[in-house]
Protein backbone atom coordinates (compact mmCIF):
# COMPACT_ATOMS: atom_id res chain seq x y z
CA UNK A 1 0.00 0.00 0.00
CA UNK A 2 1.49 3.30 -1.13
CA UNK A 3 -0.16 6.71 -1.41
CA UNK A 4 0.81 9.52 -3.74
CA UNK A 5 2.07 12.76 -2.31
CA UNK A 6 -0.94 14.94 -1.38
CA UNK A 7 0.28 17.72 -3.66
CA UNK A 8 -2.55 20.20 -3.08
CA UNK A 9 -2.27 20.07 0.71
CA UNK A 10 1.50 20.36 0.67
CA UNK A 11 1.31 23.21 -1.82
CA UNK A 12 -0.81 25.18 0.66
CA UNK A 13 1.32 24.15 3.66
CA UNK A 14 4.48 25.43 2.01
CA UNK A 15 2.79 28.81 1.49
CA UNK A 16 0.93 29.08 4.79
CA UNK A 17 2.52 32.40 5.68
CA UNK A 18 1.01 34.17 2.64
CA UNK A 19 -1.45 36.91 3.55
CA UNK A 20 -4.03 36.05 0.92
CA UNK A 21 -5.36 33.22 -1.23
CA UNK A 22 -7.80 32.99 -4.13
CA UNK A 23 -7.72 29.18 -4.19
CA UNK A 24 -9.02 28.02 -0.81
CA UNK A 25 -12.22 25.99 -1.06
CA UNK A 26 -13.97 26.87 2.20
CA UNK A 27 -16.43 29.60 3.06
CA UNK A 28 -15.59 32.56 5.30
CA UNK A 29 -14.47 31.13 8.68
CA UNK A 30 -16.99 31.32 11.53
CA UNK A 31 -15.90 32.06 15.11
CA UNK A 32 -16.99 30.43 18.35
CA UNK A 33 -18.27 33.70 19.81
CA UNK A 34 -20.81 33.82 16.99
CA UNK A 35 -22.80 31.05 18.68
CA UNK A 36 -23.22 33.11 21.86
CA UNK A 37 -23.18 29.86 23.85
CA UNK A 38 -20.95 28.33 26.49
CA UNK A 39 -19.63 24.79 26.60
CA UNK A 40 -19.85 24.97 30.38
CA UNK A 41 -18.45 22.19 32.58
CA UNK A 42 -18.27 19.69 29.75
CA UNK A 43 -17.52 16.06 30.65
CA UNK A 44 -14.40 15.45 28.56
CA UNK A 45 -14.58 11.68 29.05
CA UNK A 46 -17.76 11.51 27.00
CA UNK A 47 -17.49 9.68 23.65
CA UNK A 48 -19.73 7.81 21.24
CA UNK A 49 -18.26 5.36 18.76
CA UNK A 50 -20.72 6.06 15.94
CA UNK A 51 -21.40 9.68 16.92
CA UNK A 52 -23.61 11.64 19.27
CA UNK A 53 -27.26 10.62 18.69
CA UNK A 54 -28.55 14.18 18.40
CA UNK A 55 -25.79 15.11 15.96
CA UNK A 56 -26.58 12.04 13.87
CA UNK A 57 -30.24 13.07 13.82
CA UNK A 58 -29.32 16.56 12.56
CA UNK A 59 -26.98 15.16 9.89
CA UNK A 60 -29.66 12.68 8.83
CA UNK A 61 -32.04 15.60 8.26
CA UNK A 62 -29.51 17.22 5.90
CA UNK A 63 -29.45 14.09 3.75
CA UNK A 64 -33.09 13.01 4.10
CA UNK A 65 -32.33 9.65 5.72
CA UNK A 66 -32.89 7.97 9.11
CA UNK A 67 -30.19 8.56 11.81
CA UNK A 68 -29.09 4.92 11.74
CA UNK A 69 -27.66 5.62 8.29
CA UNK A 70 -25.14 8.16 9.68
CA UNK A 71 -21.62 7.51 10.99
CA UNK A 72 -19.83 10.56 12.47
CA UNK A 73 -16.12 10.80 11.66
CA UNK A 74 -13.13 13.08 12.23
CA UNK A 75 -13.71 15.22 9.18
CA UNK A 76 -14.64 14.13 5.68
CA UNK A 77 -11.00 13.12 5.21
CA UNK A 78 -11.45 10.21 7.59
CA UNK A 79 -14.83 9.34 6.11
CA UNK A 80 -13.35 9.27 2.60
CA UNK A 81 -10.50 7.04 3.73
CA UNK A 82 -12.87 4.65 5.49
CA UNK A 83 -14.91 4.14 2.32
CA UNK A 84 -11.93 3.15 0.21
CA UNK A 85 -10.36 1.06 2.98
CA UNK A 86 -13.60 -0.82 3.63
CA UNK A 87 -14.53 -1.51 0.00
CA UNK A 88 -11.26 -2.07 -1.84
CA UNK A 89 -8.66 -4.84 -1.95
CA UNK A 90 -5.30 -5.04 -3.76
CA UNK A 91 -5.90 -5.85 -7.42
CA UNK A 92 -9.30 -4.14 -7.64
CA UNK A 93 -9.76 -1.57 -10.41
CA UNK A 94 -11.52 1.48 -8.92
CA UNK A 95 -12.69 4.36 -11.11
CA UNK A 96 -12.25 8.04 -10.28
CA UNK A 97 -13.84 11.03 -11.98
CA UNK A 98 -11.43 13.61 -13.45
CA UNK A 99 -10.89 16.32 -12.41
CA UNK A 100 -11.52 15.62 -8.75
CA UNK A 101 -10.30 16.36 -5.24
CA UNK A 102 -6.92 14.56 -5.30
CA UNK A 103 -7.39 12.23 -2.29
CA UNK A 104 -10.53 10.78 -3.87
CA UNK A 105 -8.31 9.54 -6.65
CA UNK A 106 -5.19 8.75 -4.63
CA UNK A 107 -6.74 6.79 -1.76
CA UNK A 108 -8.40 4.17 -4.00
CA UNK A 109 -5.19 3.95 -6.01
CA UNK A 110 -3.08 3.44 -2.89
CA UNK A 111 -5.34 0.72 -1.50
CA UNK A 112 -6.06 -1.14 -4.75
CA UNK A 113 -2.73 -0.52 -6.46
CA UNK A 114 -4.30 1.18 -9.47
CA UNK A 115 -7.06 3.57 -10.49
CA UNK A 116 -8.80 4.36 -13.78
CA UNK A 117 -9.90 7.90 -14.58
CA UNK A 118 -13.29 8.67 -16.13
CA UNK A 119 -13.00 12.20 -17.57
CA UNK A 120 -15.79 14.70 -17.15
CA UNK A 121 -16.92 16.59 -20.25
CA UNK A 122 -14.12 19.07 -21.14
CA UNK A 123 -16.59 21.93 -21.71
CA UNK A 124 -19.32 21.46 -19.08
CA UNK A 125 -17.43 19.19 -16.67
CA UNK A 126 -20.55 17.05 -16.33
CA UNK A 127 -20.07 13.35 -15.66
CA UNK A 128 -21.59 11.06 -18.30
CA UNK A 129 -22.61 7.59 -17.04
CA UNK A 130 -21.82 6.22 -20.52
CA UNK A 131 -18.20 7.34 -20.10
CA UNK A 132 -18.06 5.65 -16.70
CA UNK A 133 -19.53 2.46 -18.19
CA UNK A 134 -16.68 2.22 -20.69
CA UNK A 135 -14.22 1.83 -17.81
CA UNK A 136 -16.16 -0.73 -15.77
CA UNK A 137 -14.69 -4.24 -15.61
CA UNK A 138 -15.20 -7.32 -13.47
CA UNK A 139 -12.61 -5.83 -11.07
CA UNK A 140 -14.50 -2.58 -10.55
CA UNK A 141 -15.61 -2.32 -6.94
CA UNK A 142 -15.84 1.44 -6.48
CA UNK A 143 -16.42 4.70 -8.34
CA UNK A 144 -15.42 7.90 -6.51
CA UNK A 145 -16.78 11.33 -7.38
CA UNK A 146 -17.79 14.71 -5.96
CA UNK A 147 -21.11 16.57 -6.09
CA UNK A 148 -20.78 19.50 -6.44
CA UNK A 149 -17.59 18.74 -8.29
CA UNK A 150 -14.33 19.93 -6.78
CA UNK A 151 -12.73 21.89 -8.50
CA UNK A 152 -15.41 22.95 -11.05
CA UNK A 153 -18.70 23.17 -9.05
CA UNK A 154 -20.43 21.13 -11.78
CA UNK A 155 -23.73 19.63 -10.56
CA UNK A 156 -24.61 15.96 -11.00
CA UNK A 157 -28.40 15.94 -11.21
CA UNK A 158 -30.98 13.37 -10.10
CA UNK A 159 -31.28 11.68 -13.51
CA UNK A 160 -27.52 11.18 -13.75
CA UNK A 161 -27.39 9.83 -10.21
CA UNK A 162 -30.14 7.34 -11.04
CA UNK A 163 -28.28 6.25 -14.17
CA UNK A 164 -25.13 5.70 -12.13
CA UNK A 165 -27.11 3.73 -9.56
CA UNK A 166 -28.51 1.49 -12.30
CA UNK A 167 -25.04 0.92 -13.71
CA UNK A 168 -23.64 0.14 -10.25
CA UNK A 169 -26.42 -2.35 -9.61
CA UNK A 170 -25.97 -4.06 -12.97
CA UNK A 171 -22.18 -4.28 -12.66
CA UNK A 172 -22.05 -4.90 -8.90
CA UNK A 173 -19.98 -1.98 -7.60
CA UNK A 174 -20.49 0.92 -5.19
CA UNK A 175 -20.35 4.66 -5.77
CA UNK A 176 -18.72 6.97 -3.25
CA UNK A 177 -19.98 10.54 -3.59
CA UNK A 178 -18.34 13.32 -1.58
CA UNK A 179 -21.16 15.84 -1.11
CA UNK A 180 -19.08 18.42 0.74
CA UNK A 181 -20.21 21.27 -1.56
CA UNK A 182 -23.73 20.04 -2.43
CA UNK A 183 -25.54 22.58 -0.27
CA UNK A 184 -23.85 25.45 -2.13
CA UNK A 185 -26.09 24.77 -5.13
CA UNK A 186 -28.88 26.44 -3.12
CA UNK A 187 -32.08 26.50 -5.21
CA UNK A 188 -30.72 23.95 -7.71
CA UNK A 189 -29.35 21.63 -5.03
CA UNK A 190 -29.30 18.01 -6.22
CA UNK A 191 -30.75 15.37 -3.90
CA UNK A 192 -28.38 13.59 -1.60
CA UNK A 193 -27.35 10.39 -3.35
CA UNK A 194 -28.03 8.59 -0.06
CA UNK A 195 -31.76 8.84 -0.85
CA UNK A 196 -31.45 7.23 -4.29
CA UNK A 197 -29.72 3.88 -3.89
CA UNK A 198 -28.00 1.63 -1.39
CA UNK A 199 -25.21 1.39 -3.96
CA UNK A 200 -24.24 4.93 -2.91
CA UNK A 201 -22.21 5.85 0.15
CA UNK A 202 -22.06 9.58 0.78
CA UNK A 203 -19.53 11.62 2.74
CA UNK A 204 -19.61 15.24 3.83
CA UNK A 205 -18.40 17.73 6.45
CA UNK A 206 -19.03 21.04 8.20
CA UNK A 207 -15.71 22.39 6.94
CA UNK A 208 -16.69 24.04 3.67
CA UNK A 209 -20.28 25.34 3.62
CA UNK A 210 -20.34 26.24 7.31
CA UNK A 211 -16.83 27.63 7.81
CA UNK A 212 -16.07 25.61 10.96
CA UNK A 213 -13.32 23.34 9.66
CA UNK A 214 -11.40 23.42 12.92
CA UNK A 215 -14.02 21.18 14.49
CA UNK A 216 -12.86 18.27 12.29
CA UNK A 217 -16.36 16.83 12.11
CA UNK A 218 -17.47 14.87 9.06
CA UNK A 219 -19.66 11.86 8.36
CA UNK A 220 -20.55 8.97 6.10
CA UNK A 221 -24.13 8.18 5.08
CA UNK A 222 -25.21 4.83 3.72
CA UNK A 223 -27.08 1.59 4.49
CA UNK A 224 -26.37 0.22 8.00
CA UNK A 225 -24.52 -2.84 6.67
CA UNK A 226 -22.20 -0.52 4.73
CA UNK A 227 -21.57 1.69 7.76
CA UNK A 228 -20.71 -1.42 9.78
CA UNK A 229 -17.88 -2.11 7.32
CA UNK A 230 -16.66 1.46 7.63
CA UNK A 231 -16.82 1.28 11.44
CA UNK A 232 -14.67 -1.86 11.40
CA UNK A 233 -11.93 0.26 9.83
CA UNK A 234 -12.64 3.30 12.03
CA UNK A 235 -12.06 1.11 15.10
CA UNK A 236 -8.38 1.17 14.08
CA UNK A 237 -8.15 4.88 13.25
CA UNK A 238 -9.82 7.39 15.58
CA UNK A 239 -12.42 5.14 17.28
CA UNK A 240 -14.61 8.11 18.30
CA UNK A 241 -15.20 11.67 17.10
CA UNK A 242 -14.02 14.51 19.38
CA UNK A 243 -16.85 15.14 21.86
CA UNK A 244 -16.40 18.93 22.27
CA UNK A 245 -16.46 19.27 18.49
CA UNK A 246 -19.65 17.22 18.31
CA UNK A 247 -21.35 19.65 20.70
CA UNK A 248 -20.40 22.68 18.57
CA UNK A 249 -21.34 20.74 15.43
CA UNK A 250 -24.81 20.32 16.91
CA UNK A 251 -25.01 24.07 17.48
CA UNK A 252 -24.00 24.57 13.85
CA UNK A 253 -26.60 22.27 12.33
CA UNK A 254 -29.29 23.60 14.65
CA UNK A 255 -28.68 26.90 12.83
CA UNK A 256 -28.32 25.35 9.40
CA UNK A 257 -30.63 27.87 7.71
CA UNK A 258 -28.52 30.73 9.06
CA UNK A 259 -25.31 29.23 7.67
CA UNK A 260 -26.85 28.46 4.28
CA UNK A 261 -28.16 32.02 3.95
CA UNK A 262 -24.78 33.37 5.12
CA UNK A 263 -23.07 31.39 2.36
CA UNK A 264 -25.65 32.54 -0.20
CA UNK A 265 -25.06 36.22 0.64
CA UNK A 266 -21.28 35.86 0.49
CA UNK A 267 -21.39 34.12 -2.87
CA UNK A 268 -23.86 36.54 -4.41
CA UNK A 269 -21.43 39.39 -3.69
CA UNK A 270 -18.29 37.50 -4.61
CA UNK A 271 -19.70 36.02 -7.81
CA UNK A 272 -20.18 39.56 -9.13
CA UNK A 273 -16.48 40.29 -8.49
CA UNK A 274 -15.47 37.10 -10.28
CA UNK A 275 -17.70 37.83 -13.30
CA UNK A 276 -16.27 41.36 -13.59
CA UNK A 277 -12.78 39.86 -13.44
CA UNK A 278 -13.62 37.35 -16.17
CA UNK A 279 -15.09 40.09 -18.36
CA UNK A 280 -11.87 42.11 -18.25
CA UNK A 281 -9.53 39.15 -18.86
CA UNK A 282 -9.67 37.82 -22.42
CA UNK A 283 -6.89 35.33 -21.58
CA UNK A 284 -9.02 33.67 -18.91
CA UNK A 285 -11.83 31.34 -19.96
CA UNK A 286 -14.67 30.17 -17.72
CA UNK A 287 -18.45 30.10 -17.86
CA UNK A 288 -19.38 31.18 -14.34
CA UNK A 289 -22.44 29.29 -13.24
CA UNK A 290 -24.69 30.00 -10.28
CA UNK A 291 -23.57 27.04 -8.19
CA UNK A 292 -20.81 26.59 -5.67
CA UNK A 293 -17.81 28.59 -4.50
CA UNK A 294 -15.25 27.16 -6.93
CA UNK A 295 -14.26 27.73 -10.55
CA UNK A 296 -11.59 26.11 -12.71
CA UNK A 297 -10.68 28.65 -15.40
CA UNK A 298 -8.33 28.00 -18.29
CA UNK A 299 -5.55 30.56 -18.69
CA UNK A 300 -3.62 31.48 -21.85
CA UNK A 301 -0.35 31.69 -19.92
CA UNK A 302 2.07 29.57 -17.91
CA UNK A 303 -0.07 29.01 -14.82
CA UNK A 304 2.86 27.97 -12.64
CA UNK A 305 4.67 31.17 -13.56
CA UNK A 306 1.58 33.22 -12.72
CA UNK A 307 1.25 31.44 -9.36
CA UNK A 308 4.93 31.95 -8.52
CA UNK A 309 4.78 35.66 -9.28
CA UNK A 310 1.52 36.18 -7.41
CA UNK A 311 3.09 34.67 -4.32
CA UNK A 312 6.38 36.55 -4.65
CA UNK A 313 5.03 39.94 -5.72
CA UNK A 314 1.57 40.03 -4.10
CA UNK A 315 1.74 37.52 -1.21
CA UNK A 316 -1.25 35.68 -2.70
CA UNK A 317 -1.71 31.93 -3.18
CA UNK A 318 -3.02 30.52 -6.46
CA UNK A 319 -3.33 26.73 -6.85
CA UNK A 320 -2.22 25.59 -10.33
CA UNK A 321 -4.44 23.17 -12.19
CA UNK A 322 -1.60 20.66 -12.50
CA UNK A 323 -2.43 19.71 -8.89
CA UNK A 324 -5.69 18.36 -10.36
CA UNK A 325 -4.12 17.05 -13.57
CA UNK A 326 -4.95 20.11 -15.72
CA UNK A 327 -1.85 22.30 -16.12
CA UNK A 328 -3.53 25.07 -18.15
CA UNK A 329 -6.07 25.85 -15.40
CA UNK A 330 -6.17 26.90 -11.76
CA UNK A 331 -8.67 26.50 -8.93
CA UNK A 332 -10.39 29.72 -7.96
CA UNK A 333 -12.11 29.79 -4.57
CA UNK A 334 -14.40 32.73 -3.91
CA UNK A 335 -16.22 31.94 -0.66
CA UNK A 336 -14.20 34.09 1.70
CA UNK A 337 -13.79 37.81 2.39
CA UNK A 338 -14.84 39.95 -0.60
CA UNK A 339 -12.12 42.56 -0.13
CA UNK A 340 -9.36 39.95 -0.06
CA UNK A 341 -10.88 38.28 -3.12
CA UNK A 342 -10.86 41.60 -4.97
CA UNK A 343 -7.23 42.23 -4.01
CA UNK A 344 -6.28 38.74 -5.17
CA UNK A 345 -8.02 39.12 -8.51
CA UNK A 346 -6.37 42.51 -9.02
CA UNK A 347 -3.00 40.90 -8.27
CA UNK A 348 -3.74 38.33 -10.98
CA UNK A 349 -4.54 41.18 -13.39
CA UNK A 350 -1.20 42.85 -12.74
CA UNK A 351 0.75 39.63 -13.24
CA UNK A 352 -1.06 38.56 -16.40
CA UNK A 353 -0.63 42.00 -17.99
CA UNK A 354 3.11 41.91 -17.37
CA UNK A 355 3.72 38.52 -19.01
Amino acid sequence: MRFRDFGLLHYFEERHEAKNSISFSDMLPFHLKGFERDLGDLDLSEASVVGDPELRRLIARVHGVPPERVLVTCGASEANFLVSAALLNPGDRPISESPTYPPLRNMPEGLAGQVVEAPRDPETFLLDPAVVAKHVTAKTRLLTMTNLNNPTSAVTDRDTLRALATLAEEKDFHVHIDETFRELAFDSMPPSAATISDRFVVTSTLTKVYGVGGLRIGWAVGPPEMLARLKNVKDYTTVTPPWPSEIIARWTLERRDFFIQRARRLLQENRKLVQEWLDRNPKVHWDLRGDGNLAFPRVEADVDQVAERMLKEHDTILAPGRLFGYPDRFRLGFGRDALKLQHGLEAFDKVIRSL
